[in-house]
């Protein structure tokens, strides 16, 4: 079936409206599924590497109290502690990105009078599922990883809006509110520059948004008054049905 493509009221940009049971997300939940399995996999991994390094750390911690020299005991105890906390602290990192996975699974009900008026607040809920996903440049799923506009690309398309993947474009094809008046789910957008702006995010409300910041980090909130200080702010949007 041919996606349905819905025009926006006074004339704005059309969108496609992309059936859920779509190959493209069937694709996505399969390469979401073998990589939950991998992560399940590394779990179990790493709960055998914290048993093993427990039992040495306690073997190591028994050495100390018999020995005539304790120091190089000592050393061996504090390093295996060092290795435990890391092997437990990979394990907190598997078990949310298990949670993560589990999220994004989950089909995305929606009610028969859904329309532009709700449609920013089930953005934000879809969003928030994605928080402490890596950044990734050029990603746009959660299994890869998110850029800014590949974020918010991913949650609106599970409500059926289709946006570009550049932050300046979906400037362009979206339609301008008044940043007074910002409503859940609207794009924000930072970094002005000859061709748009080059970074977006999706607010929250209470001077709050959610975005895929820069190499290194993470999907998560921001303050909007303090990003735009220091990032300077272009505008903001709101996609439609």
């Amino acid at each position: 079936m041919a996606p349905a493509r819905v025009a926006q009221a006074g004339g704005g940009p059309v969108f496609d409206v992309v059936p859920s049971g779509s190959a493209g997300s069937v694709s996505l939940n399969q390469a979401i599924r073998r990589q939950l399995k991998a992560d399940r996999g590394a779990l179990r991994e790493s709960r055998r590497r914290q048993s093993a390094a427990t039992t040495s750390l306690v073997r190591a911690q028994a050495a100390v109290a018999r020995s005539a020299d304790p120091f190089p005991a000592e050393d061996r105890a504090g390093r295996l502690q060092q290795v435990l906390a890391a092997e437990q602290a990979r394990a907190t990192g598997i078990r949310r990105a298990i949670k993560r996975l589990e999220l994004a699974l989950r089909p995305v009900s929606l009610p028969a009078d859904f329309g532009s008026t709700t449609v920013g607040s089930y953005a934000v809920t879809i969003a928030e599922r994605y928080l402490d996903v890596r950044y990734v440049w050029g990603g746009d799923t959660p299994t890869a990883g998110f850029d800014c506009s590949g974020f918010v690309q991913f949650v609106y398309a599970q409500l059926g809006i289709t946006l570009p993947h550049y932050a300046a474009s979906q400037y362009a094809r979206t339609m301008h509110v008044d940043p007074a008046r910002l409503q859940p789910g609207d794009l924000v957008f930072f970094e002005p520059r000859a061709d748009g702006p080059g970074h977006v995010g999706m607010y929250v409300g209470n001077d709050v948004f959610i975005e895929a910041p820069h190499t290194g980090d993470v999907v998560k909130f921001a303050r909007l008054s303090t990003e735009a200080g220091k990032l300077g702010f272009v505008g903001a949007s709101r996609p439609a049905v």
